[in-house]
């Protein structure tokens, strides 16, 4: 085999196979802003719901706030996850930014 013989026998990577990996990345990337925007009424939904029943958690005196970790009303008993505090480590933290619909916390 010649040096030129050598040289084309090495396969070349498919530029095609690339386009199609990227193509179909595209693709995807459409089909998921389609399903968040038909999600975004349940957004804002939740929130509202959140807005709701937030105060439930919460006791207001003049000169402090006190949250409480639980609700109970008749029989259920309703949980309170705040995400600005670290049960674990007993810390409040700072604001971290999370792709969730509302920030305070969870109620399950």
């Amino acid at each position: 085999m010649t040096k030129k013989q050598k040289i084309l026998a090495v396969k070349t990577p498919a530029v095609i196979n690339h386009l199609a990996a990227i193509q179909t990345k595209f693709k995807h990337l459409k089909e998921l802003r389609a399903k968040i925007t038909q999600l975004k009424s349940l957004y804002a939904e939740h929130d509202q719901l959140m807005q709701e029943l937030l105060p439930l958690f919460i006791n207001v005196t003049p000169s402090e706030f006190r949250i409480q970790r639980e609700v109970v009303l008749g029989s259920e008993v309703y949980k309170f996850t705040p995400h600005f505090y670290d049960t674990k480590k007993g810390l409040v933290l700072s604001k971290v930014w999370k792709s969730t619909a509302f920030e305070s916390g969870a109620i399950e």
